[in-house]
């Protein structure tokens, strides 16, 4: 992608939450997929993080435990 603006950063998380209002009411998305993930990191007692430059793009970090 294109980056996440700092200000949508908290937010992409949040069930139904879409940055790119432009695909909202198109039946591509529903803005449930990184509240997915981040249900499902958290189950498995782990941590997802994100960083993200406009312009540059984004990563999102993964850590789960070994047991």
């Amino acid at each position: 992608g294109i980056g996440i603006a700092e200000e949508n950063m908290d937010k992409v998380f949040q069930k139904f939450y879409k940055v790119d209002k432009s695909r909202t009411g198109s039946g591509e998305s529903f803005g449930l997929g990184l509240a997915m993930v981040k249900w499902i990191v958290e189950t498995h007692n782990g941590k997802i993080s994100l960083s993200s430059q406009l312009k540059e793009g984004s990563t999102f970090t993964v850590k789960l435990p070994i047991e």
